[in-house]
């Protein structure tokens, strides 16, 4: 028992070290990972894996997030509802875009990422409707949020959603849920996600239909940390596919996530390669984005 608090309490430290370093704009030099085709298993540059367009247009709703509920109707339309939420600081637009095909739901990350973090516990199996073992904060967010969004959904209409840093994480959880709870189109597009769940959460969860997208200087989809060294402290896991995308426009697409991709023995190595700001979706995200789209607009046609 004195050996599993020690364990916790070192979790902790770990987390809040790895979080201390990136708001002091060092972050961390393991989680530059993209390694380019040469040195990596997937697809670069490949306009047939990837709708761009697509993506761009998720991209822009998840940054919208971050808007007023003013200014997201103004972009948007006066039909869009919104939800604050206090305990996780999560904000959700739910847009029924009655004219179109699906549903939106468009979820705005938190500034009390740290707080998340500092407690590296799951919920465990036995206790969740999934039968999975989720981080305990991101449940709790999931938990807050979850009555109001199910009151709003159409359950016989396809549903999109998206979301920045933490709300990306509930968002996934958010599909799994209504997934188990029989929503039978539901998909989204996260950025700069972090990890939820350990290897029997994301292989139960294989199966939904999400990507993942990732900048390739952006720390926060490397947390909760899975390796320290060789020691396997809480054993977080993404699943899925993924597009590692950099400043440049450069993008690799995964059709599956690829843990093998960090070196771990460069942790701290690298420590100054890093640039926090890179989780921004304004000068980290839709940047590289737009970049990746205009060079496949320049290119001359196949």
């Amino acid at each position: 028992m004195g050996s599993a608090l020690v364990m916790r309490k070192l979790r902790r430290l770990i987390a809040a070290a790895v979080l201390l370093a990136v708001a002091l704009g060092l972050g961390i030099g393991a989680v530059v990972f993209y390694l380019g085709p040469g040195n990596e298993v997937g697809i670069a540059d490949d306009k047939k894996d990837v709708d761009l367009v697509n993506v761009i247009a998720f991209a822009e709703r998840a940054n919208a997030a971050y808007h007023e509920a003013k200014i997201f109707r103004y972009e948007y339309g006066t039909q869009v509802a919104a939800g604050e939420f206090p305990n996780s600081g999560l904000r959700i637009y739910l847009d029924p875009n009655p004219a179109g095909k699906a549903q939106w739901l468009i979820l705005r990350g938190t500034a009390n990422m740290p707080n998340i973090f500092d407690d590296l516990d799951f919920v465990g199996r036995d206790e969740h409707e999934l039968g999975i073992n989720v981080h305990a904060g991101f449940d709790d967010a999931l938990q807050e949020c979850l009555p109001w969004v199910i009151g709003h959904l159409d359950p016989k209409r396809p549903v999109w959603v998206t979301g920045h840093s933490l709300g990306g994480a509930v968002a996934v959880l958010l599909v799994a849920t209504l997934d188990h709870r029989g929503f039978k189109d539901v998909s989204a597009i996260t950025f700069g996600q972090p990890k939820f769940t350990d290897a029997h959460g994301a292989a139960r969860l294989a199966h939904l239909n999400i990507l993942r997208i990732v900048h390739d200087e952006d720390p926060v989809p490397m947390l909760p940390p899975v390796f320290v060294g060789r020691d396997n402290f809480a054993v977080y896991q993404h699943f899925g596919p993924e597009v590692i995308v950099s400043a440049s426009g450069r993008f690799l697409f995964l059709p599956l996530h690829s843990a093998d991709r960090l070196d771990v023995s460069k942790y701290w190595a690298e420590i100054e390669n890093v640039r926090p700001m890179s989780h921004d979706m304004v000068k980290g995200y839709l940047p590289a984005l737009r970049h990746a789209l205009a060079g496949f607009s320049e290119s001359p046609a196949e």
